[in-house]
């Protein structure tokens, strides 16, 4: 069998970082600095499943001049995700084929809520999912890519990843994995790989 994996941010849905910030800056009602250090850092460990919701509020309340609970979290999220048709078209697509379709996505259990309350069984076509906030590590460290070819028991070579950032395609690839990027601009030519890999 071969294997569709999908990211999700920017590949089957869509999201702007800036967006986020805004929307932080007018629930504070104050301008914001650049993201701090250990802004990143709380972020990645809450994509690690290092860190609960709870606690990230807390420190979002504290970092940002917030008053938010979890809801509120769920809440911007919700606002800010879109669908991104042309990568769910390709997720349809491979689901309705004999293809076995997973994510593998850097992701905190409060984006997939988000997700789910915007687009009731919005994953219902994968055959299963690769979380980092579960796997407790996150692209493009080498290990989440050599934990889902265990799990799969397939060679890199029978799976096609599809990735919006450079540095994780690089690091699939690096593992054997048939990996391309899917930004706008690169949106034909991975349907055209894909169907070539798939034979669709």
């Amino acid at each position: 069998m071969k294997y569709f994996l999908f990211d999700i941010g920017n590949v089957l849905t869509n999201f702007d970082f800036q967006e986020l910030l805004a929307a932080y800056a007018a629930h504070s009602g104050r301008p914001l600095g650049p993201q701090t250090d250990l802004d990143e850092e709380m972020y990645v460990k809450v994509e690690k499943g290092l860190l609960g919701e709870e606690d990230y509020v807390a420190y979002l309340n504290e970092a940002k001049g917030l008053n938010w609970t979890t809801d509120s979290l769920h809440e911007i999220w919700q606002e800010l995700f879109s669908v991104n048709e042309k990568g769910r078209g390709l997720f349809e697509k491979a689901a309705a084929s004999d293809v076995g379709v997973y994510t593998l996505s850097n992701i905190a259990h409060y984006h997939i809520r988000a997700i789910e309350k915007n687009w009731k069984g919005f994953f219902d076509g994968a055959t299963g999912l690769f979380m980092s906030y579960e796997m407790g590590v996150r692209k493009p460290d080498p290990r989440i890519y050599e934990m889902v070819l265990e799990k799969l028991g397939a060679p890199g070579d029978q799976c096609f990843f599809i990735d919006d950032l450079p540095e994780n395609i690089a690091a699939a690839r690096a593992a054997g994995i048939q990996a391309h990027r899917f930004v706008a601009e690169t949106h034909e030519t991975v349907e055209g790989a894909a169907a070539e890999f798939f034979g669709w």
